[in-house]
């Protein structure tokens, strides 16, 4: 039976999770594009990703990031370029026969890799281990169960939400495939990509 305190935890992981970040609008819009098998094995990545981020929060190291801003803001930058080069592919990618291909072929490995890539430098995620777990651990009793359990309730409660977001791409796609012009969806996923990257440049500085 779940504590208070882990009940606690799962709700707040909850309520963070659904506030916009950078695999929102990544996810959506990549399912609406490539479907759902994009959309899975960017699902993939992303909870490898975070799996890491929470070995790193349990190995101390997110501590010793936290204690070197230098080396924090860093991570956070490289993260915000990453977003940014997002933007760009999404807007020069070549459109097929000038419109928007619903369900076009990519390697899946490629997507696996970008949600990897995202997640293991995820600002918000990664404020949220160093911030946010410590308060929902009780240092006086064994640490590593303690961090594993939370990192697994946070990892499942992410990749729920991250499915979810698949699925609604997927229904997004097929609506843009039958109403909007390719470029116009590109410009879109490119700006909204850009605005989340501003979003996170804000929180670093």
């Amino acid at each position: 039976m779940l504590s208070t305190l882990t009940a606690s935890f799962a709700l707040t992981a909850l309520l963070i999770e659904l506030t916009p970040g950078p695999n929102m609008v990544w996810l959506t819009m990549l399912s609406a594009r490539y479907g759902q098998r994009a959309g899975f094995a960017a699902t993939l990545g992303i909870a490898l990703g975070l799996s890491l981020l929470a070995l790193v929060a349990l190995t101390g190291l997110a501590r010793l990031v936290a204690d070197y801003p230098v080396l924090f803001r860093a991570i956070c930058l490289a993260g915000v370029a990453f977003m940014v080069w997002l933007a760009w592919d999404a807007w020069r990618e070549p459109s097929r026969r000038g419109r928007w291909v619903r369900g076009a072929q990519d390697d899946p490995a490629k997507f696996f890799r970008r949600g990897l890539i995202i997640n293991v430098l995820n600002l918000k995620a990664a404020l949220f281990f160093i911030t946010v777990m410590p308060n929902f651990v009780d240092f006086d009793n064994g640490l590593v169960p303690q961090y594993t359990v939370l990192s697994v309730i946070y990892v499942a409660i992410a990749t729920i939400i991250h499915v979810l977001l698949v699925l609604g791409g997927e229904h997004l796609g097929t609506v843009v495939a039958r109403k909007a012009e390719e470029k116009t969806v590109r410009l879109f996923s490119a700006l909204a990509l850009l605005a989340v990257a501003g979003w996170m440049l804000a929180k670093v500085w």
